[in-house]
C-alpha cells in the first residue's frame, strides 16, 4: 500500500503497513502483537479471518420461523429443518412445515439428533426419542429403545447408536443393521445373525468412575465415545462380533457436550474443558488416530468462555463445510445472551492453521449444515445463513468490529507523528475508524464508505478492492485501532490497512 497524500517539501515519510491478518491471539500481552505482517488481532467480533488473510465480515441472515429460544436444530433434508424451542414452560419440537410436539420434553432439556433410516432421531436424557420423517414426529415404536431413555444418538455403519442411559451411563447399545426398532432386547437369545442388535460396556477400559458424555462417527467404520477425560475408538464391521477397540488410537482428552462433536473433512471436532480439538488420522503412517489441540492461541478466552456457560453440555457447534468454519456457541446465564467462538480452518488441507473471531450476532445457540445450507437457532426463532456475498431485502446484517493491539510503528520509544490512514477493502458498507494512545486517550475517528461500484468492474460478483487514503494528523508513542461498521448487506472485505508515519 501506498500513499497519495503528499507531505510538505522536506518531509520524509514511512508506511507501516498491516496485512495477512491471522484472527485473535489472547496468548499474548496486547503491548507484543504488533507484527506488521501475520498480524493477529486483540478483537475481532462478527467478522472472521479467510485462508488468504483478509477479514470478512460476517454473513447476513434471513428470517425463516418461530419467535422462541432455539436449542437444537437438524435438517430432514435441504430443503426442511426441524428444531427444539422452549416455551418459557416446556421444550417443543417444531418443524418448517408446521408439524409440532408440544411440551415433549422439559424446559432447559438438552436435544441432540442424528439422521437414520431418512428421518431424524431426537434424543434427551431421561425421555422418550422422537423420530421425525417430513411427515409428523413420532414417539420411537421400539418398547426397548424407549425404554433407555438416552442422551446421545448417532449413526455409524448402517447402525444407530445411543447412550447417556440413565443407570447404564458406561453403555452404548446399538441397533440391527437398518433396522432403528430392533434392539438388544429385542434380539433372540441365541440369535447368531452377525446383524444382530447388541451392547457394550467401556466401565473396564475406563479404570474410573468416568461415564459416557458423548458419541462420534470418525471415517467410514469409526464409532468415538466419548467420557469427560478420555475417548475410545471402536473399529466397526458389519459383522457385530469384530467389534473391537482400536489400538492404535490413545486419545487422552474428553469431550464436554456431545452437541460439539461434529465432523470437519477427515477431521473430528470437539470441545473439551481445556479447549478445541480435533482427533485424525496420521498423515505420515496412516495408522495412528490421534487428538490435537486447535484454540491455543485462544486458551484464555476459550476458558472464559467455558467457565461463562451454567452447564458445559449447553455447548454446542456446527461446522459449515463452504466456509471452513467450526462455529462454538456459549449460552449465558438467563437464557437471552449467547457468545459464539470461530475458528476458521484451511481448506487448502493438511494441518490447519486455526483463525480465531467471536461472534453475538442474533444471539446465536446453535447451527446445522447440509448441502451448502446453514441454518442456526437463535434466542428468537429460526434463521438462514446467506452466502457472504449475497444481498437481500429483509435480511438481518451483523455489526462488525475488528480491534488491533497496540501499534508502535518500528518504535518502542519514539513519539510519532502520522500523516494519513490507509484502508484497502472490497465490497460495500460504511466503516468507522476510531483510536486511542498507549494511555487510554482518544485520538480521533474517521468514516469511510466503501463502495465496489465502479466502472472497470465487468465481473459483478467480484468487487474490486480499492484504497481509501484520509488524512490522519497525530501524535502518539503507540495507538491501538478500531474498524467497525453497522447496517449495509452483502460482501465487506477488510483486506489491509496501514499508517503514513513522517520520519
Amino acid at each position: 500500500m501506498t500513499s497519495g497524500i503528499k507531505s510538505p517539501s522536506g518531509v520524509k515519510t514511512k508506511t507501516y503497513p498491516y496485512e495477512n491478518f491471522q484472527g485473535l491471539d489472547t496468548s499474548r500481552d496486547v503491548t507484543s502483537l504488533d507484527t506488521g505482517k501475520d498480524q493477529h488481532l486483540a478483537g475481532l467480533v462478527n467478522a472472521t479471518c479467510d485462508w488468504r488473510g483478509q477479514i470478512v465480515r460476517d454473513p447476513a441472515c434471513k428470517y425463516i420461523s418461530g419467535q422462541q429460544k432455539v436449542n437444537h436444530v437438524a435438517f430432514y433434508s435441504k430443503s426442511e429443518v426441524c428444531w427444539a424451542e422452549e416455551d418459557g414452560t416446556a421444550t417443543n419440537l417444531i418443524s418448517d412445515r408446521g408439524h409440532e410436539v408440544m411440551a415433549a420434553h422439559p424446559k432447559g432439556a438438552i436435544v441432540s439428533s442424528t439422521v437414520f433410516n431418512q428421518s431424524v432421531f431426537l434424543a434427551s436424557r431421561g425421555r422418550q426419542m422422537y423420530r421425525y420423517d417430513g411427515i409428523k414426529f413420532n414417539v420411537n415404536q421400539s418398547p426397548s429403545l424407549n425404554a433407555l431413555l438416552p442422551a446421545y444418538t448417532v449413526s455409524v455403519q448402517r447402525r444407530l447408536c445411543v447412550a447417556g442411559i440413565p443407570g447404564k451411563e458406561t453403555e452404548v447399545h446399538v441397533s440391527r443393521v437398518d433396522q432403528d426398532e430392533i434392539w438388544p432386547e429385542d434380539e433372540a437369545k441365541d440369535e447368531v445373525s452377525t446383524l444382530r442388535a447388541g451392547f457394550f460396556d467401556i466401565a473396564n477400559n475406563l479404570g474410573t468412575a468416568d461415564q459416557i458424555t458423548g458419541l462420534g462417527a470418525f471415517e467410514q467404520n469409526r464409532l468415538v465415545i466419548f467420557t469427560a477425560d478420555r475417548a475410545l475408538v471402536y473399529k466397526i464391521d458389519p459383522n457385530i462380533d469384530q467389534w473391537i477397540i482400536d489400538d492404535n488410537a490413545n486419545i487422552y482428552i474428553g469431550c464436554v457436550s456431545h452437541n460439539t462433536i461434529t465432523n470437519a473433512g477427515t477431521d473430528l471436532l470437539f470441545c473439551s474443558r481445556s479447549g478445541i480439538h480435533s482427533i485424525k488420522r496420521s498423515e505420515e503412517n496412516g495408522i495412528l488416530v490421534y487428538s490435537y489441540s486447535l484454540s491455543d492461541k485462544i486458551d484464555l478466552l476459550y476458558r472464559e468462555l467455558f467457565n461463562s456457560v451454567d452447564d458445559p453440555e449447553t455447548i454446542s457447534a456446527v461446522f459449515d463445510q463452504d466456509e471452513g468454519q467450526y462455529h462454538v456457541y456459549f449460552p449465558q446465564p438467563g437464557g437471552t445472551l449467547c457468545r459464539r467462538l470461530t475458528l476458521a480452518m484451511n481448506p487448502e488441507g493438511g494441518e490447519p492453521q486455526p483463525k480465531f473471531s467471536e461472534g453475538n450476532f442474533l444471539n446465536s445457540r446453535c447451527g446445522a449444515f447440509l448441502n451448502g445450507r446453514f441454518t442456526m437457532g437463535t434466542t428468537g426463532g429460526v434463521y438462514d445463513v446467506l452466502k457472504v456475498e449475497k444481498e437481500e431485502d429483509g435480511t438481518f446484517t451483523p455489526d462488525m468490529s475488528i480491534t488491533t493491539p497496540l501499534l508502535w510503528h518500528g518504535s518502542l520509544q519514539d513519539i510519532k507523528e502520522t500523516q494519513s490512514i490507509i484502508i484497502q477493502a472490497a465490497g460495500k458498507g460504511i466503516i468507522t475508524v476510531d483510536a486511542q494512545d498507549q494511555k487510554g486517550n482518544v485520538i480521533g475517528e474517521l468514516v469511510i464508505e466503501v463502495d465496489d461500484t465502479v466502472d472497470d468492474n465487468y465481473f459483478a460478483d467480484v468487487p474490486l478492492s480499492r484504497q481509501y487514503e484520509r488524512k490522519w494528523s497525530h501524535r502518539y508513542v503507540a495507538a491501538q485501532y478500531r474498524i467497525k461498521s453497522s447496517g449495509g448487506a452483502g460482501l465487506l472485505r477488510i483486506i489491509g490497512f496501514a499508517i503514513t508515519v513522517r520520519n
